[in-house]
């Protein structure tokens, strides 16, 4: 089909491109265009306008045309940074995506898309084939925008954990503020209280508190999936997790100190997202240290909580965090919430909210009494009626999370 009459415009400009089928950058000095994209059918071409509209440069064409005549034309121009194709109608598709590759210039992200609804086929184009992403016919509009756009725009989605139950991620500003507190407090909270199933995770493979502090025994499990990513299922899930309260199960592991743990990059998502899968609620405790497992997982949160306590390293770190952390999916900043608050020696909240620029989202007091008791004999300082329950559910309010009733 010839591609005369089947172009439509584009705005808005292009960062840079991840690699894909080439892995390193292209020679500076030749000037290329930032998108080129073809599909054999115009109901498709239609999907992605709608789709990729606000995120190319203005008049930008999708062609419709066939991939010989679409190689055709890639042979007469530099390769572009982001190419889009359609492999619908190929007998042989790999081979097809195997001749594309043979003219892509390193530094060039290919995406694609066809009608072959396989896994296996998914995983030989995305993983050994370089194409940094591939959609079946018939395309959607916001499928095509999750899975697309953010690759277009110059950063890495996370298509997946788009989908399934909420997550939140607690990040300590530095060690000893809490984050093992108050992320086993809320999971406690959202489960008995809000009656959602929910799991608490902790990234900590070494030294990590949560299956202490609610007196259970750790799991090998986590190890395993992070390990070796391939073996997880559902089964192992099942399998890993600890019954905790009602609707609430850990999943935490501990291992031992002279161990090298070998863990798998980009091995945390399907964990996530299986995770995400079985429950409505995933509450993570990242702790205080940016290990492998935690770096993942704080890239890949919707929803990023930074625990402080009232001390000027909370204050120093908090600044540096946030050049750091900031994942695809997350909002414009992460959440800042204040553990310890009025604490004997500690900072005053308006002095601290004016060195930070920035306001607490929510404020937990300081309760020696109550809290250091409970969590020492592996109880649960949410399940008393009080102050820090009623934090707990001011946490809750302050996440958007549903009403929970008489949770205080």
């Amino acid at each position: 089909m010839s591609d005369q009459g089947s172009t439509h415009g584009f705005q808005q400009n292009l960062s840079a491109p991840n690699p894909a089928l080439g892995h390193t950058p292209q020679k500076s000095g030749i000037k290329r265009d930032k998108f080129f994209g073809f599909t054999q059918d115009e109901a498709s071409a239609l999907v992605l306008h709608e789709a990729l509209a606000e995120c190319l440069p203005p008049n930008t064409p999708i062609h419709v045309t066939d991939f010989r005549a679409a190689l055709a034309r890639l042979d007469g121009m530099p390769t572009p940074e982001v190419i889009l194709v359609d492999i619908s109608e190929e007998d042989q598709p790999i081979n097809a995506l195997g001749a594309l590759a043979d003219r892509v210039e390193p530094g060039t992200t290919v995406l694609a898309i066809g009608t072959i609804q396989n896994v296996n086929f998914y995983r030989t184009v995305t993983k050994d084939l370089g194409v940094h992403d591939y959609l079946a016919k018939p395309l959607r509009p916001e499928t095509v925008a999750d899975a697309f756009r953010p690759i277009i725009v110059g950063r890495q989605p996370a298509p997946a954990l788009l989908r399934g139950g909420r997550m939140t991620t607690f990040f300590g500003a530095r060690g000893g503020v809490g984050t093992t507190t108050i992320a086993t407090s809320l999971g406690w909270l959202i489960g008995t209280r809000l009656h959602r199933h929910t799991v608490i995770l902790d990234t900590n493979l070494h030294a990590g508190t949560v299956a202490l502090s609610c007196n259970m025994a750790a799991s090998n499990g986590l190890m395993t999936a992070l390990e070796t990513p391939e073996r997880l299922d559902a089964l192992l899930v099942a399998r890993s997790v600890r019954p905790f309260a009602e609707r609430v199960d850990i999943l935490a592991g501990q291992e031992a100190l002279h161990r090298n743990i070998t863990y798998q990059p980009g091995s945390a998502a399907p964990l996530l997202q299986s995770l995400r899968e079985r429950y409505n609620f995933l509450v993570v405790d990242a702790g205080a240290r940016l290990e492998p497992f935690a770096r993942d997982v704080l890239s890949l949160t919707p929803q990023l909580i930074i625990l402080m306590d009232p001390s000027p390293v909370s204050i120093r770190n908090m600044a540096r965090l946030l050049s750091l952390l900031g994942g695809p999916t997350q909002g414009p900043r992460p959440m800042l919430v204040l553990n310890h608050a009025g604490a004997p020696g500690g900072l005053a909240i308006p002095a601290m909210e004016k060195a930070m620029g920035a306001r607490f989202d929510a404020v937990i007091p300081d309760l020696p009494r109550i809290v250091p008791k409970n969590t020492q004999l592996g109880l649960q300082p949410a399940a008393l009626r009080g102050p820090f329950r009623q934090a707990i559910t001011e946490l809750a309010a302050a996440l958007d999370i549903a009403t929970l009733g008489d949770a205080a």
